[in-house]
């Protein structure tokens, strides 16, 4: 018996959302990684037992800081910009 889902949008990717008992019958749940791959015309699933979880970008403190010299700028730009009567709808 097949089973029908809807390919959406989400950022600049494309979502389907397995139903639980489908994702049962191969043996796969959440947290499960699947090899993706397509034969026939056809987007075949597997589970795969000893996938290496994706790596993330760990950054140096002098990266996370890049920019950070022109803050006092920015901030002495922007002083004051709250003060004052509302010229509009402004709630607050």
């Amino acid at each position: 018996m097949a089973t029908i889902v809807k390919v959406r949008r989400q950022g600049g990717a494309r979502i389907v959302t397995l139903p639980p008992a489908l994702l049962a019958r191969i043996g796969a749940d959440a947290g499960t990684f699947l090899a993706l791959d397509v034969k026939g015309g056809a987007i075949v699933a597997k589970p795969v037992a000893d996938a290496p979880a994706p790596r993330r970008r760990r950054y140096t403190l002098s990266e996370l800081l890049v920019g950070a010299e022109h803050l006092p700028d920015l901030y002495r730009s922007v002083e004051g910009a709250l003060d004052g009567d509302p010229v509009g709808n402004e709630i607050g």
